[in-house]
């Protein structure tokens, strides 16, 4: 039998057949057997117990009884598939049981579930405390059924099949960056659900900086009439609106961040008093920071926050602080000036003068805040309940922890970087997926058990300098899972070798779905579009035998 869902790696002339109990990411306990159940699409439901339109949407893209004949879903993905073999044993339900039908998604949300499949078939069942676990077994579910290109017929051939799983980490994140390159809502909404797919739970949306300011503000419509690159590379609030939605119904996070005060030139296009000038400094855009002095740049960036954040739920807002080059400031006699009447000394001083304003800005519209390292590490007295992001090493992680702040990981996580780690080279860039999988944030580094619940997670992060809506998916996947397994799986699956036919599989489940993700080995994918060009070609086939 051929099964699309398996992939063959051809290695030294012998074929490996993947299993399709391989799931990705590889979950916390799971028990499979040697048995096969089959799947019939029109004769199958999934039913939960509670009242949820966030986990009914969920239930309806994996699969939909109302179109199952004539529409892919994705538990059945291939269209025109036979009915069963009549005795033949077969799942026929989904039962969903979930506690809490709250739709509330936030950092620490529990995302844990169970999953069991008996043997005889019948009734598989799902078990979770919210509905974003049971979003979590909707997908792992999906990654056992298998199809057989040859029959045309779904099936399970792991049963009996038992997974009690939960993420190790609570913040596990992609960053995507719509100020280097503008990325259209298609591609951020398809980057959602590949998210979803690989039980990723953030999107850190670093939507503005130096090079352009993409986002519509109603109270300073010049920000993006002329920091952004074009009137056609613009999100207005009913974009970043339709963005949250389709996050939440995926169980995805939507956490925005302004970079600030650095990286700020395209702010100064719209509003010139936003920026400071610093001639010796301006060759470089990056160099331009906002003018922490003039009260209307703190009264600018309120406004941009009360509009953007009126459509963002998220208990955080990354306010960036990364590679401020102060500097600039001390060029500037109006800077220098104002710091003297007002008995600054420093430009550290007058960035302290800057965050402890944000702080106020942020509680206004109640927001935590998440910076970058960097603040830290130029000793800014940051407010308890900061989030600090580690791009630069694991130091600072050890030290931002041990200094009772908590901290999500970044450094070792570049997608956008040829050698992510120092001295970690590898032949093909795509295969810094290794480099990725091979990095764990929270090794050596002897932190006690309360130091290390500090440490929430971490994040991918595809800075947009070479990317935009024609390749941004296969730059991200399927490198990016990489990441998601370290974050969500125990920390004792580390082994590369044995991960990398399962993300093979992965990779070609994400490509049905879709999305954009490119081959990390020579193989074959079967396509929804190729299996279908197969019956025809077999028909074709037969009618010349007929005649």
């Amino acid at each position: 039998m051929t099964r699309a869902w398996a992939c063959i790696v051809l290695v030294a002339a012998a074929a490996h057949l993947c299993s399709a109990a391989t799931l990705w990411p590889q979950p916390s306990y799971l028990s499979v057997g040697t048995s096969s159940l089959f799947l019939n699409p029109l004769a199958f439901s999934v039913s939960a117990n509670v009242s949820s339109s966030v986990l009914n949407a969920a239930i309806s893209r994996y699969y939909n009884a109302s179109t199952a004949a004539s529409a892919p879903s994705l538990f059945f993905p291939f269209t025109g598939s036979a009915a069963p073999p009549g005795s033949s044993p077969t799942v026929s339900v989904l039962a969903i049981g979930v506690v809490s039908s709250s739709e509330s998604l936030q950092l620490g949300t529990d995302e844990s579930y169970s999953l069991t499949v008996p043997a005889s078939g019948g009734t598989a069942t799902a078990q979770a405390n919210t509905i974003f676990g049971a979003m979590r077994a909707l997908e792992s579910f999906s990654q056992l059924i298998d199809f057989d290109t040859t029959s045309l017929t779904y099936s399970i051939d792991v049963a009996p099949v038992s997974v009690n799983d939960a993420p190790r980490f609570s913040w596990r994140g992609v960053l995507i960056d719509t100020a280097r390159h503008y990325l259209n809502v298609p591609t951020i909404k398809r980057a959602i659900e590949a998210l979803s797919y690989s039980k990723f739970n953030t999107l850190h949306w670093h939507a503005v900086d130096a090079e352009s300011f993409p986002v519509e503000v109603d109270a300073y419509p010049e920000l993006a009439n002329k920091g952004a690159y074009a009137p056609s590379a613009v999100f207005d609030v009913d974009d970043i609106e339709h963005i949250q939605q389709y996050a939440l119904q995926h169980g995805v996070r939507l956490v925005m961040e302004f970079d600030m005060p650095g990286h700020a030139y395209s702010w100064g296009k719209g509003y010139p008093n936003l920026t400071v000038s610093c001639p010796n400094y301006e060759a470089n855009i990056n160099n331009i920071p906002l003018d922490p002095t003039q009260q209307f740049t703190y009264d600018v960036i309120l406004g941009v926050m009360q509009a953007v954040s009126a459509h963002t739920p998220d208990n955080y807002w990354h306010i960036g602080g990364d590679e401020v080059v102060t500097g600039c400031w001390m060029e500037n006699t109006n800077v220098t000036s104002w710091m003297q009447q007002h008995g600054i000394s420093s430009s550290t001083q007058l960035l302290q003068y800057f965050e402890t304003n944000m702080q106020k800005v942020l509680a206004n519209v109640g927001k935590k805040p998440v910076v970058w390292e960097d603040l830290f590490d130029a000793g800014i007295q940051l407010s308890p309940d900061t989030i600090v992001e580690i791009w630069d090493g694991s130091t600072t992680l050890k030290k931002v922890v041990q200094a009772g702040l908590q901290a999500i990981n970044a450094y070792g996580w570049y997608l956008n970087e040829q050698v992510p780690i120092a001295g970690q080279e590898v032949g093909q860039w795509v295969d810094t997926w290794k480099t990725f999988y091979g990095y764990d944030p929270l090794d050596g580094l002897g932190l006690s058990p309360a130091q290390e619940a500090l440490v929430l997670g971490g994040e991918a992060a595809m800075w947009g300098e070479q990317v935009d809506s024609v390749n941004f998916d296969s730059r991200v996947w399927p490198r990016a899972c990489a990441i998601a397994e370290r974050l969500w799986s125990p920390s004792g699956i580390t082994d590369v070798n044995l991960a990398s036919p399962r993300l093979q599989e992965h990779r070609c489940r994400l490509a049905r779905r879709a999305i954009g993700a490119g081959p990390i080995v020579p193989d074959y994918c079967a396509l929804p579009e190729d299996v279908s060009a197969m019956r025809r070609r077999l028909a074709r086939k037969q009618h010349r035998k007929e005649f």
